[in-house]
């Protein structure tokens, strides 16, 4: 499995799990590609985005109608197919975490509760969407987990990343295989 956690997170991260500390961008979306070039197809994204209260979620799918998409341009046939069907991308075990649909926006921290609304979504995120389409395209399994903050109360709680990668880990199991393909 892996990790992809923002940069800040001061988390503690259990023995056996590659992890990359977001810094840019395009460093998380090669290293998932070179995770899936070596035959990952399990990632943990960890990110942190907007909600009507603070707390954890886990998606289920998203939204990303503001910017562009790390699958525009020329294929990478080495990883999957030209249009990747994405269903199914997202794993949503239980947790001490919500479960909900994302947005993705430029920036987070600009979302309103109207946006919110009109999405009819759970969160707002920035980052995190496009890591898990990558891995999606390579027929990756994603379990995106958001740290929530709310309107006027931020989230200052830190994940249990242990208990997370658990969490991804049985929830492939339980369903695919090593490869990726459903059981």
């Amino acid at each position: 499995m892996l990790a992809v956690l923002p940069s800040d997170w001061d988390c503690l991260v259990p023995d056996g799990l590659t992890v990359h500390r977001r810094g840019c961008p395009e460093g998380s979306l090669e290293a998932v590609r070179t995770a899936l070039a070596g035959g990952e197809k399990l990632f943990l994204i960890c990110v942190e985005g907007a909600a009507a209260h603070p707390g954890w979620m886990v998606a289920t799918d998203h939204i990303a109608l503001f910017g562009g998409s790390p699958l525009t341009g020329p294929n990478r046939d080495d990883l999957g197919p030209r249009f990747p069907s994405l269903m199914d991308l997202y794993l949503s075990p239980d947790g001490p975490w919500e479960k909900g649909v994302v947005g993705r926006m430029p920036d987070w921290r600009l979302a309103t509760p109207a946006e919110l609304a009109l999405l009819r979504v759970g969160g707002m995120v920035s980052e995190g969407v496009d890591e898990a389409e990558v891995a999606g395209h390579g027929g990756g399994k994603v379990m995106l987990l958001v740290r929530c903050h709310g309107w006027d109360q931020p989230n200052l709680t830190m994940p249990d990343i242990n208990a997370a990668a658990e969490s991804a880990d049985a929830a492939f199991n339980s369903r695919f295989t090593r490869g990726g393909e459903e059981q």
